[in-house]
């Protein structure tokens, strides 16, 4: 089979979540067919496997359905800094300087972005000035057409001193490139020099990183000021200055320094009274960080808007390493990162608009596109009810921040090692196939740029091609994120239930407010990536007597922040740090968030255990094969035994599914106390010795490498059910597996993975608080007296 390199029909839209009466605007490209078919539909169940209920989708009456014309849009990757055109910008003579630490001075052969990168200028289709790096990978001065360029290329992820002078009077060209570490064998950095005519001026702005194609811009473009850009750079650029004349070396020295951060009679604007009158802009990247505002300390207030969402908090060429956080240190802190496959902003024009009534349901919807030649795409959003006025008893949130975090991921492409990882061939659908040609769509947080740099910002301001009914993850070959939550809201509508359906971004931005006067909250199958205020707001509604059921694994696991220059949920970040399972790790120095200042990584790691919230804690993944769930004898005390009403101690709980065959599996989380599950907390059912060797312990729970690590051999690999009550008659019932909501249809519906839920949901589902327990119950619990035997040895009727 021939797999497309070309997705005709696709498009995303202006919210993930939408509140009843209000509205979604529709982006789409149609590049082929002259029109496409728009109806909106209630997504059920989005797995397409012939062992399932198969996929299920309503009709919705909609005055957005209806045929609209096909127009092919494009997006243009790449982040960049952009300083709008102004008079002291047109410069005759100029000296300009930085420093840079490129990250791929050379781009390879087949690269998706091949050509000259831009470091800073004012230059458009030869007309201009401006600093770049060739495709040999040596810095290079343009003055209108003509060119001077470094002898030797500079050496990637090392800080290199740039500067170019030009003397209007003269012609006279100076371009230096210094490496800020010179080995004992490299060549001695000589400036090189040159005589250019003056430059021509035009209305192109002042750039970073990029320049715009054109000397004019588009005026059908929604990119900011109409600019399309090119020759995207990849690495860091620190302390950029323009002065108005071509300054001595000694000069350029001084000007290293910058602008006075403030000034009075009696001092200059510059580091030296005679710099201060060539002044032009002084650019400190290490101001405002969590925006999108790059700041100019000269005389000009020359300030620029950031394109694109590039990496700030990066160490600059002056870190020292004594602090590692940019709220301690910003001077040391100003550096951008920017790379050539950036995405903020798809930036494509609206084609239609979604008015959502105020009557229709909450539910999940999406716009199905369709064409006449067989193109079909589906865009998703979640309708919720307004905040403070819960439609029913039941809320389902939705995991947007992960499906962010894993939006166009690029595994099936990237990974070197995925066949070890799944113990399998993986198979590549077409969109893995697509989105490994067409870069320009993002990536996820477990990707890393083309420069080799992880990922570390994500948007969902751009088709999401994994954000879709009858999407497989190539980990699984089963839905993934947000098709395998379809599997709970196929079940609950399928059992009768009423219940409304809530984003982990409504929660975060709206806190308690969203999910209080629901009885129970449920989660998907994977809640992993989490922000502070969600975890706030879900902790809140437990002590006020609220219920969870987590239906699924490895949640809580990961610390997000939304970026404060972008809308309610379009751009979240989060910074892998020296901890957990992660495909790459931040630099040094950089692994506090740009968003807030605060330290990312692990919530674990910042005192949030994840078993607090669940009750179980990440333990375990593997991806060959699911199995199924034993009873333990505390699944018999009354404390629980409501739970296993109609279901045999002796049967295997999930021993069947769409997910790897079984109900544990994928992902895994077991109880400890010592990892923060509550003292009190009951082990009911257990995985524990029931997995193959694919199942490997998580990394941060193994301090030196040793052998027996793998699922035949270390006991803490296995998934365990558990309940714990919450203070005011609340409760928290955890499944702790991925796989788990994958078995509910088995059988339609009529199985005991089902007949738990439903009995685990209709006790939490009734008014009032939970039954007490036995006054017996309450004692003092120490940790280790309450952690469960299953942490230190197999017991003999769950050994393999």
């Amino acid at each position: 089979m021939t797999y497309p390199t070309m997705l005709r029909l696709t498009g995303y839209g202006s919210k993930w979540s939408v509140e009843q009466g209000d509205s979604v605007d529709l982006h789409v490209s149609c590049d082929g067919p002259t029109t496409y078919r728009a109806e909106m539909v209630q997504l059920i169940h989005g797995d397409t496997h012939p062992t399932g209920p198969g996929f299920k989708e309503r009709a919705v009456e909609s005055a957005a359905n209806g045929t609209y014309p096909g127009r092919a849009q494009a997006i243009h990757a790449g982040s960049y800094a952009m300083v709008t055109d102004r008079r002291p910008l047109r410069v005759d003579g100029f000296t300009l300087q930085c420093w840079i630490w490129p990250t791929m001075p050379t781009k390879v052969d087949g690269y998706w972005a091949p050509g000259p990168q831009t470091i800073m200028g004012k230059w458009a289709d030869g007309v201009g000035y401006g600093l770049f790096l060739d495709t040999e990978g040596r810095v290079s001065l343009r003055v209108d057409g003509h060119t001077l360029t470094a002898t030797d290329p500079v050496r990637d992820r090392a800080w290199h001193f740039v500067a170019a002078t030009y003397d209007a009077a003269t012609g006279r060209a100076v371009l230096y490139c210094e490496p800020q570490i010179r080995y004992a064998l490299d060549p001695a950095p000589e400036p090189v020099e040159a005589t250019f005519p003056a430059p021509t001026h035009t209305a192109v702005p002042f750039t970073f990183a990029a320049h715009p194609r054109d000397v004019r811009p588009d005026s059908t473009s929604l990119e900011p000021g109409g600019w399309i850009m090119t020759e995207h750079y990849n690495g860091k650029i620190d302390a950029a200055r323009l002065c108005s004349r071509a300054l001595t070396r000694l000069e350029i020295e001084t000007m290293k320094l910058g602008a006075a951060p403030g000034m009075d009679e009696r001092r200059s604007i510059g580091p030296s009274a005679d710099l201060g009158a060539a002044v032009i802009a002084s650019w400190d990247f290490g101001l405002e960080i969590p925006t999108r505002t790059i700041l100019d300390r000269g005389p000009y207030r020359l300030d620029g808007e950031l394109v694109g969402a590039p990496a700030r908090g990066m160490t600059g060429h002056n870190w020292s390493g004594a602090h590692t956080q940019w709220t301690a240190a910003p001077h040391e802190y100003g550096a951008i990162h920017f790379h050539d496959d950036d995405v903020d902003d798809a930036r494509w024009q609206v084609d239609f608009t979604v008015t959502v009534p105020e009557h229709l349901p909450s539910a999940v919807y999406a716009m199905k596109l369709t064409t006449t030649d067989g193109d079909e795409d589906y865009v998703p959003f979640i309708v919720r009810p307004p905040l403070g006025t819960p439609r029913a008893k039941i809320a389902v949130i939705m995991s947007t921040i992960d499906y962010m975090a894993y939006a166009n991921e690029h595994q099936a492409s990237n990974f070197g090692s995925l066949e070890a990882l799944v113990y399998r061939t993986p198979i590549m659908a077409p969109a893995n196939v697509f989105l490994s040609v067409h870069r320009e769509y993002g990536y996820s947080m477990y990707d890393t740029h083309g420069d080799g740099s992880g990922v570390h910002v994500s948007s969902r301001l751009r088709p999401v091609l994994n954000f879709r009914p009858k999407c497989d993850s190539v980990i699984t070959q089963a839905p993934w994120q947000f098709n395998a939550d379809l599997h709970l809201i196929d079940w609950l509508t399928e059992m009768g239930y009423e219940f409304d359906v809530i984003a982990d971004e409504d929660v975060s931005y709206d806190g308690l407010e969203r999910i209080d006067g629901y009885n129970v909250l449920l989660t998907g199958s994977h809640p992993e990536h989490k922000d502070g205020p969600y975890l706030d707001a879900i902790h809140a509604y437990k002590e006020r007597g609220g219920r969870l059921m987590y239906l699924g694994g490895d949640g809580f696991y990961w610390r997000h922040t939304f970026h404060p220059g972008y809308g309610r949920g379009e751009v979240t970040e989060m910074r892998r740090c020296e901890s957990g399972i992660r495909p790459w790790q931040a630099q040094p120095g950089e692994y506090h968030h740009q968003s807030d200042g605060r330290l990312g990584g692990m919530w674990r790691f910042l005192g949030r255990d994840m078993a607090a919230v669940s009750g179980t804690s990440m333990v375990a993944q593997g991806f060959d094969v699911s199995t199924y769930f034993k009873r333990t004898p505390e699944s018999l005390e009354p404390r629980v035994s409501w739970a296993f009403e109609g279901i045999d101690y002796d049967e295997r709980l999930g021993d069947f599914g769409l997910v790897g065959g079984g109900a544990a599996g994928a992902e895994l989380d077991h109880v400890d106390t010592t990892l923060g599950s509550p003292p009190h907390t009951m082990l009911v059912a257990t995985s524990a010795g029931l997995h193959t060797d694919a199942y490997l312990t998580v990394t941060e729970l193994i301090l030196t490498n040793a052998p027996g690590f793998t699922g035949t051999q270390h006991p803490r690999i296995r998934a365990d059910m558990a309940f714990h009550e919450t203070p005011n008659g609340g409760g928290v019932w955890s499944f702790s597996s991925i796989s788990y909501c994958g078995s509910l249809s088995h059988n339609n519906y009529r199985n005991n993975i089902s007949k738990l839920t439903a009995n685990v949901l209709d006790h939490f589902a009734v008014d009032g608080p939970l039954p007490q327990p036995d006054p017996a119950e309450v004692r003092p619990r120490g940790r280790f007296d309450s952690t469960p035997a299953l942490n230190y040895h197999l017991p003999e009727d769950v050994a393999p």
